[in-house]
């Protein structure tokens, strides 16, 4: 986008539509071979820009009296990059440079256009358009339009055209400038050799940094498998903590179980019974448990006292034979007081044989065997006082 004050205006004019005594410096860049090619969009005015303008501003009204170095024209130049063109229709080309045109003429005025022309015989196809810059309210004010305005002008130009066409939005808030084609060569030209300079420069330092790869690759293929190796000894350790954490809780929750059973079956002895779901289970379990346990110390004992009584019994039908042959032996003493002194005096190897005879065969002591006298004999009372108790009760409710 430029802006023209009057004293320009007319070598723009020459330059948009290839006059004849149009010259361009940089004139090396056009091709006037396809000069022809270009073409209109908005015909020029037949008596000239100037003349226009100043008409258009009577036309509008404007009333402040405008300045010689009024800006009186603005002029943009629209279009992509080469690549955008390339393989393009013409009727296509058209099409996009009519919808550029009629993004201008809606945002500026249809009635403010001056001119639009296609250049097909430059680098890359693109449009001049041309308007005066008259605001609605009728002022000549190209500030009003731009000042502060072109990112959003740019914004613009890319929802109404550039979206259509599949085209990128320019970066916001880009300083970047439009320059004339001769001083773009210039800068490509020595772009282009710094380029071959800095290319070389690359191909060095590429080289260098290759070998310096390779040297890091090697270092890397050891470190890698120092890493392997240090990785399985960390994996291996890693496991072992896993499984010696999963041990750990496993003995956790068998103690905490052990813990609450334990509480549960001292609740349950003391009468405490459980009132929660949960507890009262415990209690339920724990008491199975400690029946079961008693269960079996009983059945030991029982076998134990089994075991007991059947050598009692034996001890004791040893004893009544012991009695008998004592019986017999002081009858023998006391009737045969001479037969029995030398019997026990004379024949020792005959009397010793028959004192073995009566020798206990259990190791109980003696005080075992009365207690267990004693308590088969307590046993036969309470069963007596028992019989007696029911047979006064049958007796009573018989009267």
């Amino acid at each position: 986008m430029k802006k023209y004050p009057q004293g320009d205006i007319a070598k723009i004019a020459l330059e948009n539509e290839r006059q004849e005594g149009y010259v361009r410096i940089g004139k090396e860049t056009i091709d006037t071979s396809k000069t022809k090619n270009n073409y209109l969009i908005v015909s020029p005015p037949e008596i000239g820009y100037a003349e226009f303008i100043d008409q258009r501003i009577k036309q509008a009204g404007v009333k402040r009296k405008v300045k010689d170095d009024a800006i009186k024209m603005v002029s943009f130049v629209m279009t992509s990059d080469k690549e955008f063109f390339e393989n393009m229709s013409p009727q296509t080309e058209r099409a996009f440079f009519i919808d550029c045109v009629k993004f201008v003429k809606k945002r500026y005025g249809e009635e403010n256009v001056i001119s639009a022309v296609v250049h097909k015989d430059e680098t890359t196809p693109h449009l001049h358009i041309n308007f005066v810059p008259i605001t609605p309210d009728n002022r000549l004010s190209a500030k009003y339009y731009f000042d502060g305005k072109l990112a959003e002008l740019q914004t613009a130009v890319y929802e109404d055209v550039g979206k259509k066409w599949n085209l990128a939005r320019g970066k916001v808030g880009s300083s970047a400038k439009h320059v004339d084609p001769k001083t773009y060569n210039k800068v490509v030209k020595q772009a282009t050799e710094d380029a071959k300079v800095q290319n070389e420069v690359l191909i060095e330092a590429n080289d260098c940094m290759a070998r310096q790869l390779d040297d890091k690759i090697q270092q890397n293929k050891d470190l890698q498998e120092v890493t392997a190796d240090m990785t399985k000894r960390l994996d291996k350790t890693l496991q072992e903590l896993s499984d010696a954490k999963v041990e750990r809780d496993k003995l956790i929750a068998e103690r905490d179980k052990e813990e609450n059973y334990s509480q549960a079956l001292k609740d349950a002895k003391d009468g405490k019974i459980a009132h929660g779901k949960k507890e009262l289970k415990e209690q339920v379990i724990a008491l199975t448990v400690e029946n079961k346990r008693l269960e079996n110390e009983n059945s030991i004992l029982a076998k134990d006292n089994g075991d007991l009584f059947n050598e009692y019994k034996k001890a004791k039908a040893f004893e009544e034979k012991a009695k008998v042959a004592k019986n017999a032996m002081f009858a023998v003493r006391e009737r045969e007081p001479e037969a029995f002194a030398r019997t026990f005096f004379k024949a020792t190897g005959i009397m010793q044989a028959f004192v073995n005879m009566f020798t206990a065969p259990i190791t109980l002591p003696r005080s075992r065997i009365r207690e267990i006298e004693d308590e088969v004999e307590f046993e036969k009372q309470k069963e007596k006082a028992k019989q007696a108790k029911e047979n006064a009760s049958k007796y009573y409710w018989s009267k």
